[in-house]
């Protein structure tokens, strides 16, 4: 357990042992959640939480209400998780018929085409 002080500000000092365990760098993204008794939790944002956020801003802008939206992240995550392993399939496919650019060749091409 460690402990910290918040300053005249507002801030908090995260120690070096604990961001070294939690692997935090500068510029991540930390969560902190309120519990029903009052409790703090501080988590790490990953691609998986940003995901969520993504899922959750289209839904809301496709008109679904905010229980609804809640209700339905699960299935949306679910269908992105097949489409993912879909193209990853594809991938391996056109690798392994030989139908792939380097990515060398594809810095040429986008620097050919920036000119």
């Amino acid at each position: 357990m460690f402990t910290v002080r918040i300053n005249e500000r507002g801030q908090i000092t995260i120690p070096k042992e604990l961001r070294t365990k939690a692997k935090i760098n500068p510029k991540d993204n930390l969560e902190i959640e309120l519990d029903s008794q009052g409790r703090l939790t501080i988590s790490k944002k990953d691609i998986f939480s940003d995901l969520e956020d993504l899922i959750r801003r289209d839904l809301v802008s496709e008109g679904y209400s905010e229980y609804k939206v809640e209700t339905m992240i699960p299935q949306r995550k679910r269908e992105l998780g097949m489409a993912l392993l879909e193209m990853s399939d594809n991938a391996e496919s056109e690798i392994a018929k030989g139908e792939y650019s380097s990515l060398e060749e594809l810095k040429k091409e986008l620097d050919s085409k920036g000119q």
